[in-house]
């Protein structure tokens, strides 16, 4: 027999296992996807309330129903990001973006003056202010575990009637 040929059942065999990542993608992923879901779905929101604003009669009316109907949107949206990237932690990654989300929101509230900040206050009390803010979060959360369901829905193996 000669032993300078090697049978392929001789070869040499991998003993460690690959480590498959999730086909959805990991918490910086979903905080990724996250804010940029809501970063541009502010964007869109923002610019389609300008447009109903400004073709209104008193746009100074719909201001303030309108931002704050593109701020809940905006977070809607975020939660849907999130529940597309993140797979292992929904909850958590959730609750961190909606937490940046409002963070970056009074951050920039404390360097663009006053009036700014009676915008995002929305002309209501601290406590009022507090619980929207806690809201919208929590909306963060809703987009996300919506955003998980659907796609469970849309995953799961249909069952034929007899």
């Amino acid at each position: 027999m000669n032993r300078s040929v090697m049978h392929s059942s001789l070869l040499p065999m991998r003993t460690h296992k690959k480590v498959q990542q999730s086909p959805s993608g990991s918490f910086a992923g979903g905080l990724l996807w996250g804010m940029a879901f809501c970063c541009a779905g502010g964007f869109a929101a923002i610019l389609l309330s300008a447009l109903i604003a400004y073709l209104s009669p008193d746009p100074d009316a719909l201001i303030l129903p309108l931002g704050f109907g593109a701020m809940v949107l905006s977070c809607l949206l975020g939660g849907l990001g999130v529940g597309l990237k993140c797979d292992s932690a929904l909850l958590p990654c959730s609750l961190l973006c909606g937490c940046i989300y409002v963070g970056l929101g009074l951050v920039l509230s404390l360097f663009f003056g006053s009036e700014l900040r009676q915008a995002l206050t929305l002309g209501l009390s601290l406590g009022a202010a507090f619980g929207i803010r806690a809201g919208l979060v929590v909306l963060f959360c809703a987009g996300a575990v919506l955003t998980r369901q659907i796609r469970a829905k849309l995953h799961a193996p249909v069952r034929r009637r007899r």
